[in-house]
């Protein structure tokens, strides 16, 4: 197109998304544990339900983590929000803060960035340099990535979250040095089957970082953050990301510009060290309510929350509903 709708529709096609997400709002439970914080119990209690037993709030299971929530709440209650500066003093919660970090870098660095504003670059090396075959192979590859996330996203909880990240860095690692070789050698030649390979290379590494990365980054990081420091890490981990981007963006050019393969190698081995981070440092949160994962963190706290088992065992041992176990009962109404 010529007219400025070459530019207005993409706009308007992009407000249509925008829409549909605050359409779906009404039909989103409210956070449990907001709701618990608000002493709306009946209301937290339903919104567990729906989550773990279909709705029924007389499962035992959306009883027993309530009770979790409104333990941990009640011993968050007595401890003082956390600053910042309390955070980075905290042992337990900078570890959290820290792995929110890396998340951060993980996902702005791994090198899914130098195909998704680099594409057309990328493609020129491989010797690909008709703007209508560009556009075509991005239209594809977002389309591939689309279903590559999906699959990770339904696999994330059978496979772990410290799995998926190794296994899906592990990709762009082996892709981005097949990337590399083949420009090294093949870049703007004529070579077919080079070409072919370059960009087969450029969809599987696309693929690997969609297929772990992408759910990663909107899973991972509330899961290791608490109730009480969960809106600071946030906040903390969407300014990260858009910090770590300028790297890609204004010094990623200059790189591919001056040193051309050599930055797909050296993406590949920053991943190896991605790697080496998450095995290490990492904890795992896979099949784990927000209140067990804290007990990875702090035991000392942890021992004093009663589990969903232990609860389920101890009510179930005197004939009681699950929330009866509690010295204080729930208020707001009867279960």
């Amino acid at each position: 197109m010529e007219s400025t709708w070459a530019w207005r529709i993409p706009s308007l096609l992009q407000i249509f998304f925008t829409l549909l997400s605050l359409l779906t709002l009404p039909w989103i439970p409210e956070s449990p544990r907001f709701l618990a914080h608000q002493g709306r119990q009946d209301e937290a209690l339903l919104a567990v339900a729906q989550t773990v037993s279909n709705g029924d709030v007389t499962a035992p299971e959306a009883q027993a983590n309530l009770v979790q929530i409104l333990q941990s709440l009640e011993l968050e209650r007595h401890v003082e929000e956390p600053s910042i500066k309390q955070i980075a003093k905290t042992p337990a919660l900078r570890k959290r803060m820290l792995i929110v970090l890396s998340v951060a870098v993980c996902t702005m660095m791994t090198g899914s960035n130098l195909f998704s504003y680099y594409l057309g670059t990328a493609l020129s090396n491989a010797g690909i340099t008709d703007s209508t075959t560009q556009l075509e192979i991005n239209i594809i590859l977002n389309s591939f990535c689309l279903i590559v996330s999906l699959v990770g996203t339904l696999l994330a909880n059978k496979l772990g979250r410290k799995v998926l990240a190794i296994v899906s860095t592990t990709g762009c690692m082996i892709f981005l040095f097949c990337i590399g070789a083949l420009t090294r050698y093949y870049g703007e030649s004529t070579n077919t089957s080079a070409i072919y390979a370059t960009v087969a290379m450029i969809f599987l590494a696309q693929g690997s970082y969609s297929f772990g990365w992408t759910p990663l980054a909107v899973m991972y990081p509330p899961e290791v953050l608490n109730y009480s420091i969960r809106s600071i890490g946030m906040s903390w981990f969407v300014t990260w990301q858009n910090m770590i981007l300028l790297i890609p963006i204004f010094a990623f050019p200059i790189a591919i510009e001056n040193i051309g393969w050599i930055i797909y190698m050296l993406n590949g081995g920053f991943d190896v060290l991605v790697i080496a981070f998450i095995a290490w440092y990492w904890v795992e949160t896979r099949n784990l309510s927000l209140e067990e994962v804290g007990q990875l963190f702090e035991p000392h706290i942890g021992a004093e929350l009663i589990g969903v088992d232990a609860a389920m065992q101890e009510a179930n041992a005197k004939g009681v509903p699950v929330l009866d176990i509690k010295e204080k009962p729930l208020t707001g109404g009867e279960v």
